[in-house]
């Protein structure tokens, strides 16, 4: 998980305003993760995409390499603005995995032995596209594995890396030619026992060492 990554009118409208997060995480504004609520969306935007699949062994990034597996949960909700632009947010919850000499996220310190814990985050982009998916695609769409591997992650670096070898692009998939994509707002928070490791485009704080 690199992160550098109609119908009538009036039903159309109500659906967008009713369309808020479904996943549990975000509906408490105090996590740092409640940029992800439905709240920046902007005025008069219809919703045309609102979908769910699951992901296994994608490559997550660490701040001086990948440092774990992850398995999650994504949702994904597009919306298309008055401008014609569209607005879209995605979010993941799920489990990491890493392993004795993997380096942690944070300071990149050498781990002892394998663990897991939880994350959750997501992120906010815009994009131009030239239209909406017809008819609308909604609920879920499958299970992908990226497959990531332990050796990827035990290289410690950016470089060398096999890498995904079977992602699932929804942009791609579901807004063919789309274009000027920019992200952004992005961030995941993980935990492990009392430690946590936030990453944010605002910054990053914590580790998670073992």
């Amino acid at each position: 998980m690199f992160r550098r990554y109609f119908g009538p009118l009036v039903a159309l409208a109500l659906l967008a305003v009713m369309a808020l997060p479904t996943i549990s995480v975000f509906a408490d504004s105090g996590d740092p993760g409640a940029f992800l609520d439905a709240s920046g969306v902007p005025a008069g935007s219809v919703l045309c995409l609102n979908i769910t699949y699951q992901v296994s062994n994608d490559e997550d990034s660490g701040n001086v390499g990948y440092w774990a597996l992850d398995s999650y949960s994504k949702q994904v909700q597009v919306w298309q603005v008055p401008d014609g632009s569209f607005y879209a947010i995605a979010r993941y919850e799920g489990q990491w995995n890493t392993f004795a000499g993997a380096l942690s996220p944070g300071a990149g310190t050498a781990l002892t032995k394998d663990g897991s814990g939880t994350f959750f985050g997501g992120w906010i982009g815009t994009f131009d596209a030239e239209s909406c998916p017809d008819p609308m695609v909604r609920g879920s769409v499958g299970s992908y594995d990226f497959g990531g591997t332990k050796s990827d992650v035990l290289l410690g670096t950016y470089g060398g890396q096999t890498g995904a070898t079977s992602p699932f692009d929804f942009l791609g998939t579901y807004f063919p030619g789309y274009s000027n994509f920019d992200q952004t707002k992005w961030g995941w928070t993980y935990r492990y026992q009392n430690q946590i490791w936030n990453n944010f485009y605002t910054g990053t704080s914590g580790d998670i060492v073992f």
